[in-house]
């Protein structure tokens, strides 16, 4: 099993000395040493265990401070690490998180205290706590490893009105209303129109400026009333914040 002999983390339940030995009584006036297990040792007892690999390691969700990763449920504790750099080595919890439930449910863990736009590696791997040659030590198995980037919501602020025209203007010329703005946005804004939500008998007969919004309705004959447009808008997202879509519905008056 790799990476066995440099993940390998070792709590004593006594006094160390010289990272060695730990020194537990006895008997009355009698030290009895214990040497610390070899690495050999370790990966006996690990292998023992059979851990597998974390499976199905991903983001669900994160904020502008925190990552939730979760992952397959397989009956074992798990470590958790990350880093900033994916040549770095994991410094890993000197713990072991274990379920304290029947449940099955896979493991959804959130890492927060994070910077909102860094790039962060988190690392799981499944261990257990298990006392070898008088000592307690963290037994674990390989890792798996997943990239995520904490985001700010995006503020993206959106503004709807009701757009006016002429019937008889629409006869002889297109015409052009601005029924919605859009401010505030992080990233790229993008507009379309949506088939589902606008009246059919406007929908092939308007197009929508992707990034102002902007709707141009053909010339032609249409009746007097008031008309739906569905209107899908996208906000992109930048390194710090996430992206955004909203469905608005706007109208136009043809009077």
């Amino acid at each position: 099993m790799t990476n066995i002999k440099r993940t390998i983390s070792v709590i004593l339940s006594a006094v160390i000395i010289f990272g060695i030995a730990a020194i537990m009584p006895a008997s009355a006036g009698a030290l009895v040493y214990f040497p610390s297990p070899t690495a050999e040792d370790i990966e006996q007892a690990t292998a023992e265990k059979n851990f597998t690999q974390p499976e199905n390691l991903r983001v669900v969700s994160t904020t502008e401070n925190s990552v939730t990763v979760s992952w397959k449920y397989d009956g074992f504790g798990y470590s958790l690490a990350y880093t900033t750099d994916a040549s770095e080595e994991p410094l890993w919890d000197s713990s072991v998180s274990v379920r304290q439930n029947d449940s099955t449910e896979d493991w959804k863990v959130t890492v927060d205290n994070l910077t909102a736009g860094e790039t962060y590696y988190i690392y799981v791997r499944h261990a257990a706590m298990e006392v070898v040659k008088s000592h307690l030590v963290i037994l674990s198995g390989e890792y798996s490893r997943i990239k995520a980037t904490p985001k700010m919501n995006n503020p993206v602020k959106i503004t709807t009105s009701t757009a006016a025209v002429s019937a008889s203007a629409l006869k002889t010329n297109n015409k052009t209303v601005k029924p919605v703005k859009v401010s505030k946005a992080k990233g790229t804004v993008k507009i379309v129109k949506n088939k589902k939500g606008t009246d059919s008998k406007l929908y092939k007969k308007i197009t929508v400026a992707k990034k102002t919004g902007a709707i141009t309705i053909k010339k032609g004959t249409y009746k007097k009333g008031t008309y739906k447009v569905s209107l899908k808008i996208s906000a992109g997202g930048t390194k710090k914040y996430k992206a955004k879509t909203v469905n608005k519905t706007v109208k136009i008056k043809i009077k």
